[in-house]
């Protein structure tokens, strides 16, 4: 059956680009309405609804735009709502930007969707089921050399994500995580703490796009591996990432996504692909 909340709740934080604090308030919503955003800010309280065609990768992270109007930074809220299991809630902001919480999990967002209790509503839920294969790829270099990254999604009974994490720096060792999404309880305390992180050679870069929000972030050196909080923290952070984004095409997906040093571009290919192919029987 299909899931909202039954009260509303807030959670704060400063914005993903450091320079003001910002908030967002969940409310309960009907069903079959899904995931929408309410930019509060602006006049009229603008709707932008949680589908793909208005999915975005600009930077380090994932967008919504909708006639130039955006909702940056949407990956782990949307990781949150869909680990618990909620298909139609209200998502209301007082800026464009999602708040960065918890040391860039998600973990905020869990309690604050927990407290507002999870209710049942009379419909049943809704899903997207892959029925063949799907692919994309991409590159990237590092020290001059090229290396392949890959989304694959294969037709599976239940929504699942495998992430093998293989950096060519060898500063975090070959990695690997895998969860399907059974139980909220399971979300909560196998990924919902997973840190987002970077490599201590990307610092000034990112301090460059995100500004105070550095405070929040996991730096990754040489001998950093007892500040994580499981020895594949930063491949648990990555499902995280995975199962955000893919929620961007506004259903929950039966397929097995299977990531091999992908990212946030290559999980919003992914996700434009599926609705192409899916076409008018997406939401």
């Amino acid at each position: 059956m299909q899931k909202s909340i039954k009260n509303s709740v807030q959670c704060s934080g400063t914005s993903i680009t450091g320079e003001i604090q910002s908030t967002v308030t969940f409310y309960p919503s009907p069903p079959d309405s899904g995931i929408v955003f309410v930019r509060d800010d602006l006049q009229g309280n603008l709707e932008i609804e949680c589908v793909a065609q208005y999915a975005q990768t600009d930077s380090r992270w994932t967008s919504l735009v909708k006639n130039n109007n955006r909702i940056e930074h949407t990956e782990h809220i949307l990781a949150a709502i869909t680990g618990l299991g909620i298909d139609n809630i209200k998502v209301h902001l007082d800026s464009p930007h999602i708040p960065v919480v918890s040391q860039f999990s998600c973990k905020d967002f869990v309690d604050a969707l927990l407290r507002a209790e999870i209710i049942t509503q009379p419909k049943p839920k809704r899903f997207i089921t892959l029925t063949k294969p799907q692919w994309v790829f991409d590159s990237f270099y590092y020290n001059g050399q090229r290396y392949d990254s890959m989304l694959i999604a294969l037709p599976a009974a239940e929504p699942t994500y495998t992430y093998l994490l293989d950096y060519p720096s060898k500063k975090l060792p070959t990695q690997l995580a895998h969860y399907k999404l059974t139980t909220a309880l399971d979300f909560v305390t196998e990924l919902s703490s997973a840190r987002s992180y970077i490599m201590d050679d990307e610092f000034d870069l990112v301090k460059n796009l995100i500004g105070n929000a550095m405070d929040q972030c996991l730096v990754i050196s040489e001998g950093t591996g007892h500040q994580l909080r499981w020895e594949n923290e930063p491949a648990r952070h990555k499902l995280v990432d995975l199962m955000g984004d893919i929620t961007t095409l506004g259903l929950p997906v039966k397929g097995h996504f299977i990531g091999i040093r992908s990212g946030h571009k290559t999980n919003i290919k992914m996700s434009k692909k599926i609705m192409m192919d899916m076409g008018s029987s997406l939401p």
